[in-house]
């Protein structure tokens, strides 16, 4: 799916380069990013349901080519009517796009091999992301054309689809083996419940034994480790990755509409290759550092311990903007502060990701997979939409300030969530 991904990384940056270019405003070009977003979200939501009906094989080979080859109308034309439909038919090839390929994911691999695999992929669409960004900025900075990068775009789409046909077709609705119910299961069922008031009688008194005999932190260790199975409180646990990781994205949504404007009015010279260069810091960064976090994940065995660094470094990179922005510094310090943000963003996704596929049950991967693709794509657009506003009406600086009073929110949510969750266990243990 990197072919996929190098189509929409290549012109995620240029479309609104082109509507600001053509005479468009900065908000109908953040709505270009919001209309394609809102309908991948849109999307997503019924895509647990074409992969039910036709499978992951289908809907990611029509998936992939509706992603890119409906911006080969942008050559024709580009008026306001003509963006926003080619962005809408675009969000639908993304939005099951991206549910489809995290789900599979979690069909193939073990749970205990979740973090690495979700990292490789990761390294994939970050280093499509990381060459394809910069790559459109730099054609059309070469003075090669917005009509160039459309037509390499829905080329790449076009190799994606072809090259989907090999995909597994898994049947999502095959339950895992762990998950089958057999008469077997029955048998054994019948026989614990026989033994439950035994059972419940003999785990009374050892909880009482272990209050007053086992250290506190071996409790807790124990409770963490129930407390990491999958829950049985349906898609609700998934609120608060999914909150985190919204917010940080809303920061995404003005760095990837609005960057290669911002640096552009700071160094109208080298610009636009220098915004390249950033988008390519980001995405590299991403790519790294997702795979860190998921390696990381599958070591301690358990999700989670770079989130709050990763919201941290997002906020820090976002500031980082603002204040170059304001105080006039050269463009070559956005890079650093592009690979603050970039970092932060990979660990939110993959902590994000990890958690809700750890704390739902197999079963329901793929809305989870819906929860977290909805989560990234509605922050994006949404972002875009706001933030679009805030930097017409007050500029750039603005809109970056804002994103990381946004990314604060998702900090400020993860962290009273673990708060309320150690406190829960203090009153279990006590």
């Amino acid at each position: 799916m990197a072919a996929a991904f190098a189509a929409f990384s290549l012109m995620l940056p240029v479309i609104p380069l082109a509507v600001i270019a053509g005479g468009g405003s900065d908000a109908l070009a953040g709505a270009t990013t919001a209309v394609f977003m809102a309908v991948t979200v849109l999307t997503q939501l019924c895509t647990n349901a074409a992969l039910m009906r036709f499978g992951y094989r289908k809907v990611m080979v029509v998936a992939a080519l509706l992603l890119g080859i409906p911006a080969l109308w942008y050559v024709v034309a580009m008026d306001p009517v003509s963006v926003l439909v080619v962005a809408g038919i675009r969000g639908v090839g993304f939005g099951a796009l991206c549910v489809a390929e995290y789900a599979l994911v979690g069909q193939l691999v073990p749970p205990g091999k979740l973090g690495k695999a979700s990292g490789i992929l990761g390294l994939f669409v970050g280093g499509a992301q990381m060459v394809c960004l910069p790559l459109g900025l730099l054609l059309v900075d070469a003075g090669i054309g917005f009509n160039t990068v459309f037509i390499v775009g829905g080329f790449a789409a076009l190799i994606a689809g072809v090259m989907a046909f090999a995909i597994p077709n898994v049947d999502p609705g095959q339950p895992a083996e762990t998950e089958v119910w057999t008469e077997e299961d029955d048998a054994r069922e019948l026989v614990k419940n026989r033994r439950n008031k035994v059972i419940s009688v003999a785990r009374e008194q050892a909880i009482k034994v272990a209050k007053h005999t086992v250290p506190a932190r071996a409790r807790r260790q124990i409770r963490q480790r129930i407390h990491r199975r999958p829950r049985t409180k349906g898609l609700i646990v998934t609120v608060v990755p999914a909150v985190a990781l919204a917010s940080v994205s809303m920061g995404y949504g003005a760095v990837s509409s609005f960057l290669p404007a911002s640096v552009r009015e700071t160094d109208p010279v080298l610009g636009a290759t220098i915004a390249g260069v950033m988008l390519s810091v980001v995405g590299g960064a991403q790519m790294i550092f997702r795979y860190i976090s998921g390696a990381l994940a599958d070591k301690l065995q358990r999700p989670g311990t770079t989130m709050i660094p990763g919201l941290f470094l997002s906020s820090m990179g976002l500031i980082g903007i603002v204040i170059v922005l304001i105080q006039g510094w050269s463009a070559l310090w956005l890079i650093f502060t592009a690979l603050l943000f970039g970092a932060g963003f990979g660990l939110v996704q993959n902590e994000a990701l990890l958690e809700m596929f750890l704390r739902v049950p197999r079963g329901k991967l793929a809305q989870a997979s819906t929860v977290w693709n909805a989560s990234f794509d509605t922050g994006t657009g949404i972002g875009a939409i706001i933030l679009g506003i805030v930097a017409t009406t007050h500029g750039y600086s603005a809109a970056f300030a804002g994103g990381s009073v946004l990314v604060s929110i998702g900090l400020a949510t993860e962290i009273g969530d673990r708060i309320l969750r150690k406190r829960g266990k203090r009153r279990a243990l006590a």
